[in-house]
């Protein structure tokens, strides 16, 4: 693993964008580095920081983009 992304998702708090977050992510080859949550007035933004290989960021973003896609949440892979 040479690269590094940040994932940020925002939106209604609720524990369903995690665990979509946590299943998408299974099948890849990464390492969670630092995972943050906040909770505010009904929002929640949650942030990955995450180990990858580099072959594998476009593939990342457009499963978790298909799968949150459901949600009515943001999500960003920097």
């Amino acid at each position: 693993m040479k690269a590094r992304a940040i994932i940020v998702i925002s939106g209604a708090a609720s524990q369903v964008p995690n665990a979509i977050v946590n299943e998408t992510l299974k099948p890849f080859t990464l390492s969670v580095l630092d995972r943050q949550e906040i909770l505010m007035a009904g929002r929640m933004i949650l942030a990955l920081e995450i180990g990858l290989d580099p072959a594998h960021l476009d593939a990342i973003e457009s499963d978790l983009r298909s799968a949150l896609d459901q949600l009515d949440v943001a999500c960003a892979l920097l």
